[in-house]
C-alpha cells in the first residue's frame, strides 16, 4: 500500500485554499474597516457629548446675564428685551452671580472655554484629533416673561490630517452634528 497523497489530492487542496484564503482576507478587512468608523464615531460623540455638556451645565448653573463682548457691563448687554435675537456668533461672554464673566471662544478648529478666572483663563474643550466647525451661538428672548436661551450648534469631525476632515477612504470620514437650547436660570 502507498502512503501519501496523490497528484490530484495535492492540487485540490491548494485550489481550496487559494479560493478560500482571499474571501476570508476580504471580511477580515472589511470587519477592520468597520471597526475604525465605529472607534472614530465613539471618540467624535464622546468629545461632542463632553462639549455640549460643559457648556449647557455652566450656562445653566452660573450665567445671570448675556453679553457680545468684554468688558461684560451694561453697554455689551444682549437679549434683554422681549422678542429680542442676536445674530450667530463665534462667541458670546456670561456674567455669573458674583460679578465674574466667562465664554466659549471658537478659533480655528478649536473651542474654548475662557473665564476671569487668572490661574486658567482659557481651557480648549476639544482635543487634536477633533476638529470643531461651524460653530454658532446665539441668543433669543421671546417675551419679558420668558427667560432667555441660548442657541449652539456645531459640527463635529475627527482629524484625518487633510483640510475639513477629508479622506479618500470612506470608513475614515466621521462626522456628528450638535444643536441645544439652554433656559438661563431666573435668580
Amino acid at each position: 500500500m502507498k502512503k501519501g497523497f496523490t497528484l490530484i489530492e495535492t492540487i485540490v487542496v491548494i485550489a481550496v485554499i487559494g479560493i478560500t484564503l482571499p474571501v476570508l482576507f476580504a471580511i477580515i478587512f472589511t470587519l477592520m474597516r468597520q471597526q475604525l468608523k465605529i472607534n472614530r464615531l465613539s471618540e467624535i460623540k464622546r468629545e461632542g457629548d463632553y462639549i455640549s455638556s460643559v457648556i449647557e451645565n455652566t450656562i445653566k448653573d452660573r450665567a445671570i446675564s448675556i453679553h457680545s463682548g468684554l468688558p461684560a457691563n451694561d453697554s455689551t448687554k444682549i437679549c434683554e428685551e422681549a422678542l429680542s435675537f442676536s445674530n450667530p456668533a463665534t462667541s458670546l461672554y456670561f456674567l455669573d452671580k458674583n460679578g465674574n464673566w466667562f465664554g466659549y471662544q471658537f478659533t480655528g478648529n478649536n473651542l474654548a472655554s475662557e473665564s476671569a478666572d487668572l490661574e486658567n483663563p482659557s481651557i480648549n474643550l476639544n482635543s487634536s484629533n477633533i476638529f470643531i466647525s461651524n460653530f454658532t451661538i446665539n441668543c433669543s428672548r421671546n417675551t419679558v416673561y420668558s427667560a432667555q436661551s441660548i442657541q449652539i450648534s456645531f459640527d463635529i469631525c475627527y482629524n484625518t490630517g487633510l483640510p475639513n476632515c477629508e479622506s479618500t477612504r470612506p470608513e475614515e470620514i466621521t462626522f456628528l452634528y450638535y444643536q441645544s437650547r439652554i433656559k438661563l436660570r431666573n435668580y
